[in-house]
């Protein structure tokens, strides 16, 4: 959020030669004018093997391949690809064991299958734009002759590599990571929001450790907000007990819509619960992050029944939405897709509080208020967000305790006071 204002505030965003909103014009054509197939190789951590994915336009009947792409996926399975037509899409997987770079006979794989169990293509859902499926390695799946033979044709003797579309992009669920990664510098924060589908597919997203998982430490994931990334909680991270606690991140692009961050979020948390079995997980969320992740919660806890989150944590939140993200929806030439749901008075603020979490989830709010004149914010605010959107009355009400702080949006995630009443908060409710 810190990054969406001074883009905004000034006429400076009208002007159409603006390098950034060059780069969403070119990026929102890749989630405009594609559809998205996503999904889960189950067994991917069962191999030490690369595992590889791939999706290829198959037109069986004429024999011939028209368009592919490849992953080598992360921890978790997980990917999404983008592509041009929703029709003849046929999706698979292997774990390379002797490295060439092709499936060869005796491999585990996977090949994607109508109902009786032969060969298809993917059914994508036209008015959503994107399917989901799902696979498991087997070493009794055989890929057909015919595919290979016109991945053959496809390829004339050129690699993969030279022929992928690259449009790509993996969905780490508990890949150990260092934060100083440049994939997870401040510059890939602000990449996220002005072009999310690119820098997904040139970084990825997803759930991140810091450490090999521990059972005995309780995770605590950290969430930042729009334009933000992994660095703005590196004080955070860095200062909570270890001996108590395992930092988890997620990193995503906040240029994206929420619900569908959410979502991913979501079943990146279900399928490390499913390997792990944690009883608890405390959320601490900044700004925009925060509306994502009770969306994140609500789905998690009341709509899929799980119990181990209890305790949410945000700082500086919006909840009533932002006047830059209306004023961008308004006026530029170019809509980050994230303002359409920031914007006052949107669709998904105003469900956002249909589901209640009190008395299923702990909620702290805390707000910032050291303030800075705006000509588009009231004069109570914190430098970026206002402070009658940080207390909105439903997010108030449905919170166990409420907490000013006499800092701006961004430095309330290194001063002392709110960190460590953060902590306390936490060793509370262990």
């Amino acid at each position: 959020m810190k990054r969406l204002l001074p883009f905004l505030a000034g006429l400076s965003f009208l002007l159409p030669g603006c390098a950034n909103f060059r780069k969403l014009s070119s990026d929102l054509k890749i989630i405009e004018n594609g559809y998205r197939i996503a999904g889960v190789i189950e067994n991917r951590d069962s191999y030490k093997a690369p595992v590889r994915v791939a999706v290829v336009e198959w037109d069986r009947a004429a024999g011939e391949v028209y368009t592919g792409d490849r992953l080598d996926l992360t921890t978790g399975g997980a990917f999404a690809f983008m592509v041009k037509s929703p029709l003849n899409q046929h999706v698979a997987a292997f774990a390379d064991e002797n490295g060439n770079g092709r499936v060869d006979a005796g491999e585990p794989a996977w090949l994607h299958t109508d109902a009786s169990g032969k060969p298809a293509p993917v059914t994508v859902d036209l008015e959503k734009r994107r399917v989901v499926v799902s696979g498991h390695l087997s070493k009794s799946t055989r890929i057909p002759p015919a595919l290979l033979e016109a991945i053959q044709r496809k390829l004339a003797g050129r690699t993969a590599e030279e022929v992928m579309t690259r449009q790509g992009a993996r969905f780490a669920v508990g890949e150990i990571a260092d934060p100083d990664d440049p994939r997870f510098a401040a510059t890939r924060g602000e990449d996220g929001l002005w072009s999310p589908a690119t820098m997904a597919i040139q970084t990825g997203a997803g759930v991140y450790f810091l450490q090999p998982y521990d059972p005995s430490r309780i995770p605590v994931l950290f969430v930042h907000g729009a334009g933000g990334s992994p660095q703005d909680w590196r004080l955070a991270m860095d200062k909570i007990d270890r001996r108590r606690y395992q930092p988890w991140f997620y990193f995503y692009p906040s240029g994206g819509r929420l619900e569908t961050i959410a979502e991913a979020l979501n079943e990146g948390v279900k399928r490390l619960h499913s390997r792990y079995r944690f009883n608890r997980l405390h959320v601490v969320a900044h700004s925009m992050g925060g509306l994502m992740s009770r969306r994140f919660i609500q789905k998690n806890v009341l709509e899929d029944k799980n119990t181990y989150i209890n305790t949410f944590i945000t700082f500086s939140s919006p909840w009533d939405g932002h006047e830059a993200a209306a004023m961008g929806v308004k006026w530029s030439p170019s809509v980050v897709p994230s303002w359409r749901d920031m914007e006052n008075g949107s669709d998904f603020l105003d469900h956002l509080f249909d589901q209640r979490l009190k008395g299923r989830v702990n909620h702290h709010l805390f707000y910032s208020h050291r303030a800075s004149r705006s000509p588009i914010m009231p004069a109570e605010n914190d430098g970026v967000v206002s402070l009658p959107s940080q207390l909105r009355p439903e997010a108030v009400a449905d919170a166990v305790s409420v907490q000013g702080y006499n800092e701006d949006h961004m430095s309330i995630l290194v001063a002392k006071d709110p960190l460590k009443r953060a902590e306390k908060i936490l060793d509370e409710t262990r």
